[in-house]
């Protein structure tokens, strides 16, 4: 279920990247905000950063605190479905192993584990490094500590209020 509700998030970032998301915070290269399914209920807090290249990288953390890594790149014609192994590297600590599931043609989820030595590693790092597709991604993290802060407190506020 969680793959499935953070893949619908990637799946609208992709095809609609205004689609129902209010930016909220901007912190160093991140831009985010709450999203809002059809149904006007929230659904996650999303924020994005562009690589120089063109390449879109969201961190997504749905209502249900489950969060992940989506990429996506216009130039990309990926059969939907398809798992494919991934490896993230910050900096120089040891190479996180993981799986990207195609969620469009143009993008794919790498579901992240809630963990302290992952977030610790994205909050402290400067540098994301990412294999997939073939492709050999480099990404500065400038603000990520910041903005990951901004991200989660999104998604207490968020869930908080619908509570209300």
């Amino acid at each position: 279920m969680a793959l499935r509700v953070l893949a619908f998030a990637v799946l609208l970032m992709v095809t609609s990247a205004s689609a129902s998301v209010v930016s909220v915070f901007n912190s160093g290269i991140w831009e985010g905000g709450p999203k809002f399914g059809a149904d006007g209920r929230f659904s996650d807090c999303t924020m994005t950063a562009q690589s120089e290249d063109g390449l879109l990288l969201a961190f997504v953390i749905s209502k249900d605190f489950d969060w992940g890594l989506a990429l996506a790149d216009e130039r990309w014609n990926l059969d939907v479905g398809v798992t494919k192994e991934v490896t993230l590297v910050i900096d120089a600590n040891a190479p996180i192993e993981s799986f990207a599931k195609v969620v469009d043609p143009h993008g794919v989820l790498i579901p992240l584990e809630n963990s302290d030595p992952v977030v610790d590693a994205l909050r402290n790092g400067s540098v994301l490094t990412i294999d997939v597709l073939g492709s050999h991604i480099r990404f500065k993290l400038t603000g990520t500590r910041a903005a990951i802060g901004d991200l989660a407190a999104c998604v207490t506020e968020h869930v908080n209020a619908e509570k209300v």
